[in-house]
């Protein structure tokens, strides 16, 4: 059986608490299987090219197939390559498309066979689109690079040549190893040529599942913003008999009543439910259903606290003058600042407002990747991250990176680090304290109750004669259009975030 990220919702992100497992399949036609869970964030576009936003990735990744795709264990597979080469020096990579990958439409009609071409016109798109996840392959396809930067102007010299219909080859600059990861990716992924020039400005709307084609496991059949997300399996898909859900229902939540989810799930309306450990009615269930309580294992999805560098923007904020506006740009700007920030940050206490006293270290993790993620050398990542931020100063060299613990806690080193940037600072006539503004969704409790627990420990490590959080309680479109939908440094209005991820 694959695995989708629309079926493995239960473990939605690294802040997820427990889950309730249903064992029927929800409702429906009799025989017909539909998953049913919620969702938080409603895209703001269906361009799976382009976005490099879980929101859409979500839906779409359930819907467009790339060359290659991963297996319950992670391990690469078919999906529409059927096979693929590599050249003895590693440079070249030659895929054959299956013959039976067909695009459809949202209504499931057979729209155009799935060809080599597509790759090379998702691939030039998304480069034209300046693509968020560009980055990925820029520097790894031969050309790519500098086709992106205007140094050359015709795309047939970036390392991508469709052969024929059936074989689409790439052409890298050196040889990784890890190539065939990145064909799973969006960046990576096909688009019909003709249906995209059709569409125009109105390829991808966020609202409009017609305006993109399907060759994935399942059709887009309603998008209604704030309300649901409805799929459907597609009928025709060349490995139907491996998808064993019939429909999927995503049913929008806003955060603000926890206990909301497991009521669902006992009346049957969710087939699973995220349970919040901190809510009234979790020591009930507790005892009801506890033997379909369960802790997911931390998965690919990491939230961080951002720190905003180049902020332009002062819509949301209580500075009250333009020496507190240029006095926390300075602070954010000092290293030492930021990482009084760091250790002064009582990770904990923030997770256990989501997850209780006894799940909070669960979901916890200290760097972006996860430290046992890749090994080179007899090390994992998180030691080889380790060697190189010791040569950043002493304060470094004890610290722990494992997943479920927090590493960085460490109020005396906050202090001391405080004191030094505050000497900087002050020789640049920054004056204190430094207000630092923090945006949050006002109607979603628990994300209140984090970044106030934030604020607490770090008023209380630094003091608040040098560093005050104010936090700055928003409508959910409002924080999401300053940080996680911003377009660009303009957009991002705010000094500290935790909507970063």
């Amino acid at each position: 059986m694959k695995t989708r990220k629309v079926l493995a919702l239960a473990g939605v992100t690294l802040l997820a608490a427990g889950i309730l497992a249903a064992c029927s399949g929800g409702s429906g036609a009799k025989g017909e299987q539909t998953f049913a869970f919620t969702y938080e964030t409603h895209p703001d576009n269906l361009n799976y090219l382009t976005t490099g936003k879980a929101a859409t990735a979500d839906i779409t990744s359930n819907v467009i197939d790339g060359l290659l795709e991963n297996d319950k264990y992670g391990n690469l597979i078919p999906s529409m390559a059927e096979d693929w080469s590599v050249s003895k020096d590693g440079l070249t990579y030659t895929y054959k498309i299956r013959q039976d990958a067909k695009w459809y439409t949202s209504e499931g009609e057979e729209y155009a066979p799935v060809k080599a071409q597509d790759f090379v016109t998702g691939l030039k798109y998304a480069t034209d689109k300046k693509a968020e996840a560009l980055y990925l392959v820029q520097d790894s396809i031969k050309g790519l690079d500098a086709y992106a930067k205007g140094e050359i102007k015709d795309f047939s010299q970036v390392g991508i040549k469709a052969l024929d219909d059936q074989t689409v080859q790439y052409t890298l600059n050196k040889p990784e190893s890890f190539w065939n990861s990145k064909t799973t990716m969006g960046v990576l992924a096909p688009v019909n040529e003709e249906f995209l020039n059709s569409k125009g400005d109105d390829f991808a709307k966020a609202t409009d599942p017609s305006s993109i084609l399907y060759n994935g496991p399942y059709l887009l059949k309603s998008l209604v913003t704030k309300s649901s997300v409805e799929f459907a399996k597609n009928p025709n898909y060349w490995d139907k008999d491996n998808v064993h859900i019939d429909k999927v229902k995503l049913s929008f939540w806003d955060g603000q009543d926890t206990s909301k989810p497991a009521e669902n799930f006992k009346d049957g309306s969710l087939t699973a439910a995220r349970l919040y450990p901190t809510s009234a009615s979790f020591a009930e269930l507790e005892k009801s259903m506890k033997d379909n309580i369960v802790y997911t294992q931390q998965d690919s999805v990491t939230y961080l606290v951002g720190t905003n560098i180049d902020r332009q923007s002062y819509k949301y904020t209580s500075k009250t003058s333009e020496e507190q506006k240029t006095s926390t740009k300075k602070a954010l700007l000092n290293k030492d600042f930021r990482q009084a920030i760091a250790f002064g940050f009582d990770r904990t206490a923030y997770a256990s407002q989501l997850n209780g006293e006894t799940g909070a270290s669960k979901i916890l993790r200290n760097l972006f990747v996860p430290p046992t993620f890749v090994q080179a050398d007899g090390k994992n990542f998180g030691d080889m991250v380790k060697e190189k931020l010791v040569t950043y100063g002493d304060e470094w060299k004890d610290v722990n990176l494992a997943d479920a613990q927090d590493g960085l806690y460490n109020p005396e080193k906050a202090k001391a680090e405080f004191a030094k940037a505050k000497t900087a600072l002050q020789a640049e006539g920054v004056t204190f304290p430094i207000h630092l503004d923090m945006p949050v969704d006002q109607t979603a409790t628990t994300k209140v109750q984090r970044v106030q627990s934030m604020k607490q420990s770090l008023e209380a490590t630094l003091g608040t004669d040098n560093v005050i959080i104010d936090i700055q309680q928003l409508q959910k479109d409002e924080v999401n259009n300053i940080t996680y939908f911003a377009e660009n440094a303009a957009g991002e209005d705010w000094d500290l975030s935790d909507n970063v991820g």
